[in-house]
């Protein structure tokens, strides 16, 4: 398998070499933050793969004992299926969600740098993850692996976006949501969510540097927030479909049987909508 690639830093991009004590064409490196686990010994690529066969083995596990439950018990097996189909996908939406987001957590670095300069980059945008499974199980290794060396020899990625204005930051139990405006070097301005896990050495000196960033020129045009309506759109929608679900079940059989399996379907993607929406709104972009 071609081991996947990672970009060079911006020193080495723009034809400069990496100088010793963090510095880089963009000048010395003042502190760089990482999580917790990255700052140690990065255990990204076993944890992510680790959590995404942990989920697999336990929804397959609570499909096998629900399924025998529902066959042994007795009780109506038409419609309890059907809720035990849509209780395991949603424990599954769930804990998918927590883990993508520590994984967004660990992946995240935070770079000041001389001139008063902040950048940050999601170190999961530096490897290319292929089309296959094991390209991206290879993908998290190599992530891993970079982080691990960014903690021995700080540089500064050519993939780091400079945060050019701070416009949220929300925080949360466990992590900080911090909707920026970014700039890649030779790019327009754009917005990012980037999140800061809690427990950061000197996370102080982090936040002091975001807020000071709050009142930065706007390089960007304020956007009507629309997120509310198409959450409840979207809600709608999904309760729409479910009921449609109920009544055309061969336990209820108000509403011809042929459409079940179109609205449950229907019914998964606005769920999926749904939560779309709501996470952007909860982080505040």
């Amino acid at each position: 398998m071609e081991k996947n690639p990672i970009r060079s830093s911006a020193g080495e991009r723009d034809g400069g070499p990496l100088l010793k004590g963090g510095m880089t064409m963009q000048g010395k490196i003042l502190k760089i933050w990482l999580s917790p686990d990255s700052a140690k010994k990065s255990r990204y690529g076993w944890r992510t793969l680790g959590g995404i066969l942990g989920i697999a083995a336990l929804a397959m596990l609570l499909i096998c004992v629900g399924a025998v439950w529902l066959t042994a018990s007795g009780v109506p097996v038409e419609l309890l299926s059907l809720v035990l189909c849509l209780g395991i996908s949603a424990l599954t939406v769930f804990l998918a969600l927590r883990l993508g987001r520590r994984s967004v957590q660990d992946a995240t670095v935070f770079f000041w740098m001389e001139g008063d300069r902040l950048f940050a980059v999601d170190t999961r945008s530096l490897v290319y993850h292929g089309r296959d499974v094991l390209s991206h199980a290879a993908a998290m290794m190599e992530v891993q692996q970079f982080l691990q060396k960014l903690a021995e020899n700080p540089y500064l990625p050519a993939g780091a976006d400079e945060i050019r204005r701070v416009e949220r930051i929300r925080e949360n139990r466990s992590h900080y949501a911090l909707v920026c405006q970014v700039r890649h070097p030779g790019q327009r301005t754009v917005r990012r969510t980037y999140f800061l896990v809690k427990g950061l050495e000197d996370q102080e000196l982090l936040l002091r540097q975001l807020e000071r960033r709050k009142s930065w020129e706007n390089d960007l045009d304020a956007a009507e927030n629309r997120k509310p309506f198409f959450i409840l759109l979207s809600a709608l929608a999904c309760g729409g479909f479910v009921l449609l679900c109920v009544l055309s079940h061969p336990a209820v059989a108000r509403l011809p049987q042929d459409i079940y399996f179109p609205c449950l379907g229907l019914a998964f993607a606005a769920l999926c909508v749904l939560v779309y929406f709501a996470i952007r709104q909860s982080r505040g972009e």
